[in-house]
């Protein structure tokens, strides 16, 4: 269920429940948290404090400390400023809708977090709403609250 490859660095105090891959070339914790059906890919850094669910995060992004990431989707090259949360449940009960060529389209899931798309960054202490999408190189200021598409 868990695979590190050989290459891939695994700090003290990190945790890994499966099913979930850490690729060559990773580097996880220390202190960090990662669960259900998660990929790191190679030159990935998931730094202090950080807890990943249910998420793919592509090539050389950071993911660095302080941070929650669940059900989402990282490009290549994120970099994730300390305190980034993203929200993925929908409290309401209802399917998470996410825009799809100028059409709210619901994903048929009530968890859905992010797509933060390749080189996106974000400052300290972002929140996301659920359903959220970054396009490449869309960046955010520290302390916002991002609830639209950018």
């Amino acid at each position: 269920d868990v695979v590190v490859e050989e290459g891939a660095v695994v700090e003290p105090g990190v945790v890994i429940e499966g099913p979930a891959l850490v690729k060559s070339g990773a580097t996880v914790g220390p202190n960090a948290y990662v669960r259900g059906a998660t990929l790191l890919e190679e030159g990935v850094h998931v730094g202090n404090g950080v807890e990943i669910k249910n998420s793919v995060v592509m090539r050389d992004s950071a993911v660095p400390h302080l941070t929650y990431v669940g059900d989402s989707v990282l490009g290549r090259g994120v970099n994730l400023g300390a305190g980034t949360q993203v929200s993925n449940l929908r409290h309401d009960g209802e399917d998470v809708a996410i825009d799809v060529k100028g059409e709210l389209t619901s994903t048929g899931r009530r968890k859905f977090g992010v797509v933060l798309g390749h080189g996106a960054k974000t400052g300290v202490n972002t929140s996301f709403n659920p359903g959220v999408v970054l396009s490449c190189d869309a960046f955010t200021y520290p302390g916002e609250v991002v609830t639209d598409d950018r």
